[in-house]
Formats: C-alpha cells, sequence, structure tokens
C-alpha cells in the first residue's frame, strides 16, 4: 500500500509557433544578348531557332588531355637525356682540337723610297710567321766636295772626340790602331760605340727594420727566440738578356766624284780591344801593368782635366772585381795635391780587352780607347800605395776616400 500523497500529474508543454520564412526574393531576369545582323543570303536567326528560347549555351570545358601529353613529353625527354644520353657522353674522349690553317702575312703593300714607291714583299701562308721591321739605318750623301778624303778624316776625328766617343773599328768591331790613308782616291772607315743596356726591372727590397735608439733596449721576443730562416723561393725562369749593341757610322769616300757617303746603322755585337799576346806565366795584364796603362794615358783619354798623368796618385785595389765573367783590377784616382779630391775609379781587364770608366753618378761603366802597354811587371803588387805626399798605406788618402 503506498505512502504519503499521491503526485499530481503535470500539464503538458505548449509548443510555441515557429515564425514565419521570410518570402525568397525573385531573381532577376537574365539579359539577352541582342541579336547580331544576319550574313548576306544567310536565313534569319528566328528561323529553325524554335523550342530553342530559354535554354542556357552549355560552357566549353577545357581539354586537359592536350595541356598534359606536351608536359609528359618533356619530362620523359628530360629523364632520358639525364640518365641515358649525358653518362655516355661523359666516357666518351674529347673531341680534338681544331687546328686554325695558317693565313698569309700581312705585311705593307708598298715600300716608300722618297716620293716613289716600291711594291712590297707578298708572302704566302706557308710564311705566316714573317715580320716586317723598318730598319734603322739613315744614308746621307755629301756632295761638291772639294777634298772628299781629307773631308772624311776631319769627320773621323770629330765622331773620336765626341761624348761618348767612336772607335775606329774593323768588321768584328775589334778596335784598329792605324787608321786608313785618307789621302787614297777612294776609301772607306767603320766607326762604333757601344750602346748601353736597357736597365733590368728593379724587384722591391723589404724595408730595413729600425734599430733601438741610445738607451731603449731591443724586444724580447727578438732576443730570444733564434732567428729564423726565410722561406725557400719558388724557382724563377731565367729571363733571357738584351743582346749587346753597337752604333756604327760608316763613311765611304771618292774624290773623283767629290761625295762621302755616311750610313749610320745599329748592330749587334761589341766594340773591344785586340787581344794581346799571352804572357809566359799564363797572366796578361797584372796590377803593376794595369797602373802602367792609366799613367801612359793623356788625362783626356781617361775623361779627367789637366795636361799630365803627373797631376794624380794611382791607387791599384788587391782584390780583383768580375764583370761578364773577366775579372777586371780597379784602381782609384785622387788628386796629388792635399785634400786628395778623388776622380775616379777604373776597372783594367787581367785579358788586356777592356779599360772601363767607372761614372759614380749613374753607376755606368764606359769603354775607354787605349793602346795596352804591357811594360813592367805582371804579378809583382806595388810594395806602398802611398804617394810621395804622406798619404797613409791604406790605399787612399783618409780625407779623400769616396
Amino acid at each position: 500500500m503506498p505512502f504519503g500523497k499521491p503526485k499530481e500529474p503535470k500539464a503538458p508543454k505548449e509548443k510555441k509557433p515557429k515564425p514565419p520564412k521570410p518570402a525568397k526574393k525573385p531573381k532577376p531576369p537574365k539579359k539577352v544578348k541582342p541579336t547580331k545582323k544576319p550574313r548576306k543570303g544567310a536565313p534569319p536567326q528566328g528561323e529553325g531557332q524554335e523550342g530553342q528560347e530559354g535554354e542556357q549555351p552549355k560552357k566549353k570545358k577545357p581539354i586537359l588531355l592536350f595541356i598534359l601529353i606536351p608536359v609528359v613529353v618533356a619530362a620523359v625527354a628530360a629523364a632520358l637525356v639525364f640518365f641515358v644520353i649525358m653518362p655516355r657522353l661523359g666516357n666518351q674522349d674529347p673531341d680534338p682540337e681544331v687546328t686554325e690553317e695558317p693565313k698569309p702575312p700581312e705585311l705593307p703593300e708598298e715600300l716608300k723610297v722618297g716620293e716613289e714607291s716600291v711594291p712590297g714583299m707578298a708572302l704566302e701562308a706557308d710564311e705566316s710567321g714573317a715580320l716586317a721591321v723598318l730598319a734603322k739605318t739613315i744614308t746621307y750623301t755629301y756632295t761638291n766636295l772639294n777634298n772628299a778624303g781629307k773631308a772624311a778624316e776631319t769627320y773621323v776625328g770629330q765622331l773620336k772626340g765626341a761624348d761618348p766617343a767612336f772607335s775606329v773599328v774593323d768588321e768584328e768591331f775589334v778596335r784598329v790602331k792605324d787608321a786608313p790613308d785618307f789621302t787614297t782616291a777612294e776609301g772607306m772607315v767603320l766607326l762604333a760605340r757601344n750602346l748601353p743596356k736597357p736597365e733590368p726591372e728593379g724587384e722591391e727590397t723589404p724595408a730595413p727594420t729600425e734599430e733601438p735608439k741610445e738607451g731603449e733596449s731591443a724586444a724580447p721576443d727578438s732576443s730570444a727566440e733564434p732567428s729564423q730562416s726565410p722561406p725557400p723561393s719558388s724557382s724563377v725562369p731565367p729571363v733571357d738578356e738584351a743582346p749587346d749593341m753597337v752604333l756604327t757610322v760608316r763613311i765611304t769616300w771618292s774624290n773623283a766624284e767629290g761625295q762621302c757617303v755616311v750610313t749610320a746603322d745599329e748592330a749587334e755585337g761589341k766594340v773591344t780591344s785586340p787581344r794581346p799576346e799571352q804572357q809566359s806565366g799564363g797572366q796578361s795584364v797584372g796590377i803593376r801593368q794595369a797602373e802602367n796603362q792609366i799613367r801612359s794615358m793623356t788625362p783626356a783619354e781617361l775623361g779627367l782635366p789637366g795636361t799630365s798623368m803627373a797631376d794624380y796618385e794611382i791607387f791599384p785595389q788587391d782584390v780583383l772585381e768580375t764583370v761578364d765573367d773577366t775579372a777586371y783590377i780597379r784602381l782609384n784616382i785622387y788628386e796629388s795635391v792635399a785634400p786628395y779630391t778623388f776622380v775616379g775609379s777604373y776597372l783594367m781587364g787581367v785579358d788586356g780587352e777592356h779599360l772601363y770608366r767607372l761614372d759614380a753618378d749613374t753607376g755606368e761603366l764606359v769603354d775607354l780607347e787605349f793602346t795596352l802597354n804591357l811594360s813592367g811587371s805582371s804579378t809583382a803588387a806595388p810594395e806602398s800605395a802611398a804617394p810621395a805626399t804622406g798619404a797613409p798605406e791604406s790605399g787612399a788618402p783618409e780625407s779623400a776616400k769616396p
């Protein structure tokens, strides 16, 4: 039997009415394209189109097939090139270099001679490396001369006294003692002098290290650590040395024609003195002979002022110097009167072929013309190089050392 009061049933909930949906807006009518004008002879557009009014024209879909085919073909071709063709080409030998056929050289077509011209040399392809080099030869003809031989003799003296001086030489550029006879009806004489060589390009020298001043000690690292040897320098290929060149003047005279022909030119070679006969001891020129050679010459021949070598003192040096693989004796010359001014240095070759004057300003060696004098002892050194004026025995006056 149930206890308590029975529960009263709940009243059912009332459903709220839903609001009515708003009415849809009517779609605007589609625009109808204006009809095009019919072509001539074509039926009007209205005919044959019954039943199609109101139907929408269908859009054309893009044809993907025509786009995909070129892409696939390009991808397959790239794969074939990368994986098949390129590895095969990498294993093949490179193609041999194509050699160009030689071409005829480019040479001047005409050679000018005054106001006239001469056809130039034309060469074929087998002479592709040929060059046309304009010579430095200069020729002058002196005419209407009363005595052509005397005019040539005067010109030779002028060239021998020039600075730098010319020397009368033979065809081998060896100096000759005797000049030609200018009283003959016709003749020829050759003069030459050495040309200076171009100076080689100087190498950069490292900057000198500064020495510590008085009262300052050197850096501890420099004294504690031993000096390291410089790294071995890389081998430098030898540079071709410029050849020796001479400037020549050839003079040809003719009294019958009353003219002298002077031709100046450059040639490869070197002006030298005649080789003396070798002495029994095997040495050509010794210290005494080098000193006697200087004393036998005039100051003008040595490029010095004055008229006599008695105004100068000569001090030969005991140490030989080397020039062009030849040993030379150095002789320093001072004035014989105090303060014993230094006037110049000279180098006499032991082979007797060259006597050089050392230019104190430029350091250039000037080849002097001389006649070798072999009188005197060939090996004995001077007992004392001091002059009678009381100069010290060190080889040069102390107040006049350069």
